[in-house]
């Protein structure tokens, strides 16, 4: 069951949103597990008949772009002085995104009843991230709300594109890879075998490279199948492993260190991190509530455990870039222009400037990856395809220099 909660955190902060537990005492429990001081925990409205899992399970995702097009969208209509209502029922009709409609639709209703905005998309956790809620909820609050939705429509369609840069360095080698494997595949299983017979009816001494590869053709043949459920074994165990907080932890660190693949990794996670943050405080939410969000969106359980002990720092009414800096994943760069922003009271900006930085540096790496990689697959599939003739045709070369 889904169940809407308001309280208040250490810091005394107003919380709220929802949570899934089997029922209200454990939800209840749940949230004093996380430190918050719950005022009223209640059964989300009509949660089981709103997001049916039937219809979770066949309906599109709503992407960064169709959320950036509704903030863009909506910014647009309510500066030009459109009610928010006519301005939903606008967008409910225009909008591509059956998923997302069906959201407008149910912001609506809760509005009708009452709601406030914010408090209508808390209602809706899998359309809406965190920072969404909260940066239109300061913007709700602060009365530009249309000047909030246009930055936070800026943020989206930026987050889009590095993820976009980062998918297109990664889909070209898997693809190619995964087309290598099978073509060796079929090779070994099903083309070998054939000359097997042949080679075998020469009666001729095989060369190394032929028993080799001869010997791999047999293995997978007979012990294929074996092969394939290990292998799905073990992916599903490594996939429950990293499940939990633990494994999540060590194959997030596994992933920063990687050689080629760890650096582009770690600038997507700074870019993530300064440009969600510095949006958040740009909005007016406060430092303490944006760093939660953050640490729950950054995406990676490394840089989440820096930036909670940064939390914790703040709290404690100390600086936000010692404890960064302690970590060891935040470069010297990023580390001083946190310090000056927090010394000039322009943090915001500063992160907004951090955020670009890296944004041009994810699409450098991008295209330094892509030119090292393709040469790299094509000789590698080259080599295992040239070894497969070769050894193919040296028992055919020592048979014709015996006849001679």
């Amino acid at each position: 069951m889904t169940f809407a909660y308001r309280g208040r955190d250490t810091s005394g902060e107003t919380v709220s949103g929802t949570i899934e537990a089997a029922s209200q005492e454990l939800a209840i429990q749940e949230l004093r597990g996380r430190q918050i001081f719950i005022t009223d925990c209640r059964p989300a409205a009509n949660t089981g008949t709103r997001n049916p899992s039937w219809r979770l399970l066949f309906r599109r995702r709503v992407s960064r772009r169709d959320l950036a097009l509704f903030c863009r969208q909506l910014a647009t209509m309510l500066a030009a002085g459109l009610p928010i209502m006519t301005a939903l029922h606008i967008l409910a009709q225009q909008m591509n995104n059956p998923a997302l409609r069906e959201g407008i639709a149910l912001i609506i209703r809760d509005l009708a009843a009452g709601e406030a905005f914010y408090r209508a998309l808390e209602r809706q956790p899998r359309i809406f991230p965190p920072i969404f809620i909260h940066t239109v909820e300061a913007g709700e609050m602060g009365g530009a709300l249309d000047a909030i939705l246009e930055r936070l429509a800026g943020h989206l369609e930026r987050e889009h594109e590095v993820e976009e840069k980062v998918k297109s360095a990664l889909t070209y080698p898997a693809v190619v890879s995964g087309v290598a494997v099978l073509a060796v595949i079929f090779l070994l299983t099903y083309v070998l075998p054939t000359f097997q017979v042949m080679l075998g009816s020469m009666q001729v001494p095989l060369p190394w490279p032929t028993r080799l590869v001869l010997g791999i053709s047999r293995g997978l043949r007979y012990l294929g199948p074996v092969l394939a459920l290990f292998l799905a074994g073990a992916g599903y165990g490594l996939y429950r492993w990293q499940q939990r907080p633990a494994g999540r932890y060590q194959m997030d660190r596994l992933l920063l260190r990687l050689p080629l693949f760890g650096p582009l990794h770690q600038k997507t996670v700074l870019s993530r991190f300064s440009r969600t943050l510095g949006t958040l405080l740009h909005s007016g939410v406060p430092v303490l509530p944006s760093l939660e969000i953050v640490r729950r969106t950054v995406g990676n359980a490394v840089v989440a455990a820096a930036i909670g002990r940064a939390g914790e720092s703040v709290r404690d009414g100390q600086s936000l870039a010692a404890p960064l800096e302690a970590s060891g994943i935040f470069p010297p760069m990023v580390v001083e222009m946190i310090t000056v922003g927090e010394e000039t009271g322009a943090l915001d900006a500063l992160l907004e400037k951090i955020s670009a930085f890296y944004d041009r540096e994810v699409g450098e790496t991008v295209a330094r990856l892509s030119s090292l990689i393709e040469p790299v697959l094509i000789v590698t599939l080259g080599g295992i395809i040239g070894l497969v003739v070769i050894a193919v045709l040296l028992p055919v070369f020592s048979l014709a220099g015996g006849v001679r």
